[in-house]
């Protein structure tokens, strides 16, 4: 196996080093465990209807769980850069989050917060507005898992002068994007009412209670850029186009809150979001005609220009994918404001998380330069004012490229019977001599381990316990089942109940 690191394995190891630097110059020693993410029964889509922002009025007694589960879920969206770094800053001290051992690292000690009232602020420092706001918007969605129908006490917002606060008093090794505060404070809960309705019938209503989890999803994170280029039904288009940039039934200070938040409610994406399809461009809208009323609610398309313009596009980017049979393409009126910009990557997140929920591949393109947003807007045939920050390419998985040799590899398969220990294993390993089986919990931390010895054909099969390494029982939960073999890899989910 050759010994050259992927991309994504070396940007972690640089990440690693960066950390354990950072914190050798700062002389932090004092390292506090977090517990491991829980997995809770709610979908990404009522998660995503449901969202609002609570500014003030915020107590500081939110357990650590939620911080666990809130710090897991924003490292696992896409790196733009060559660094993240995720500051903590409690009552106590400030913290860097150390994603590889999922614990907080003490980088200053005191009560640093913005809000005296909060539980805890997070700030992203990352190279890409972008990027900020995929992770805020994960964040965001973390913490309001823990609601339930009935109510919940998690709330949060992204908040410009926190952000403010925390670059001039907590000295992060590099500038902070934006800062989440977190509090306990009474919200209203999941809502299953469905406000984005079509005015024209152009778009089918979206669902917005979903069969998946937050947590799994979040879990399995992942981007690909090879599809099948068949055409999505109209009811995918529709679904990934309200989880971007959606109406929900929140008024936020008298205007129809999105899926999205929005500095000050000035939704910087409206009428600026456009399908890219086989027969057109067309833009959504998320208000009533002519789309300027922010009290209104809507779910329609409208057209922008004529005729398939996917290989315009296409070319205009070296970056977007080549067979996708559908673009979303978010754009903003000023790159230089970073709350637009921002935005633009809370739907970044919203479409990737809802494409692998409709078991659908996504692949998000940032950053585009200024040539390559000026191609974009000349070959879409977009107003000058819009700014393309963010493109996301989605289609379904393909199943092979035309005219490109196929790898073949020895079959591995994966099966997991039942849910209370002992738990069965089912697995077959092909013509491998020789594989391991590992087990990991939601923050990828090995619990359990398994070397298989050389198999005869068919399927085989071991027990797990329950328990991790050392024979301690873990906790109900979701983790992963990994069958790994010189040339393969297998994965599988674990539900682990009582």
């Amino acid at each position: 196996m050759s010994s050259k690191l992927s991309p994504f394995a070396e940007k972690s190891l640089c990440r690693v080093i960066l950390l354990v630097l950072v914190l050798a110059a700062a002389g932090c020693a004092q390292v506090e465990s977090l517990p491991a993410p829980v997995a809770h029964g709610n979908s990404f889509e009522i998660l995503s209807n449901s969202r609002y922002s609570v500014h003030s009025g915020f107590a500081s007694t939110l357990p650590r769980q939620v911080l666990s589960n809130i710090l897991w879920a924003m490292n696992r969206v896409p790196l733009l850069g060559s660094y993240r770094e995720i500051y903590v800053a409690t009552p106590t001290n400030v913290y860097l989050y150390d994603s590889t051992a999922h614990a907080l690292v003490v980088y200053l000690a005191g009560n640093h917060r913005y809000n005296s009232g909060s539980s805890f602020e997070v700030g992203i420092a990352c190279t890409r507005n972008e990027e900020a706001g995929y992770a805020i918007q994960a964040g965001l969605l973390a913490g309001e898992a823990f609601w339930d129908s009935s109510g919940g006490n998690v709330v949060s917002c992204p908040m410009q002068f926190a952000t403010n606060y925390a670059n001039s008093n907590w000295n992060p090794t590099h500038p902070i994007m934006m800062v989440d505060v977190f509090g306990q404070a009474t919200a209203t809960g999941l809502t299953s009412v469905c406000q984005a309705v079509s005015s024209d019938s152009s778009l089918p209503r979206p669902q917005v209670l979903g069969s998946d989890t937050f947590e799994v999803l979040v879990s399995n994170l992942l981007q690909d850029s090879l599809f099948d280029p068949a055409n999505l039904p109209i009811d995918a288009v529709s679904q990934l186009l309200w989880a971007g940039d959606g109406v929900t039934p929140h008024m936020p200070i008298g205007k129809r809150g999105l899926t999205i938040p929005s500095a000050v409610a000035n939704y910087y994406l409206t009428r600026k979001v456009c399908l890219v399809a086989d027969t057109a461009v067309m833009r959504y809208n998320n208000r009533l005609p002519p789309g300027t009323n922010m009290a209104t609610a809507d779910h329609r398309l409208e057209l922008v220009t004529s005729g398939d313009r996917r290989p315009q596009l296409r070319a205009a980017s070296p970056g977007i994918p080549s067979t996708a049979p559908v673009y979303i393409v978010a754009c903003v009126a000023n790159t230089g404001l970073n709350w637009a910009v921002q935005e633009a990557g809370f739907a970044g997140f919203q479409y990737l998380m809802q494409a692998q929920a409709l078991g659908l591949q996504g692949f998000l393109v940032a950053p585009i330069t200024p040539p390559e947003r000026s191609a974009i807007i000349t070959a879409l045939g977009l107003p000058g004012t819009d700014f393309p920050i963010v493109v996301f390419a989605c289609g379904a998985p393909s199943t092979g490229v035309a005219g490109q040799p196929q790898i073949s590899f020895p079959a591995l398969s994966l099966r997991i019977v039942g849910s209370r220990a002992p738990i069965r294993i089912e697995y077959s390993m092909g013509n491998a001599v020789f594989g391991r089986l590992t087990i990991h919990d939601l923050a990828g931390r090995l619990v359990r381990s398994f070397d298989l010895a050389p198999q005869i054909s068919g399927r085989l099969s071991l027990s797990w316990d329950g328990k991790d390494g050392s024979g301690k029982r873990l906790p109900v939960g979701i983790y992963a089942c990994r069958l790994e073999t010189a040339e393969a890899v297998s994965t599988a989910r674990i539900v682990l109940a009582r």
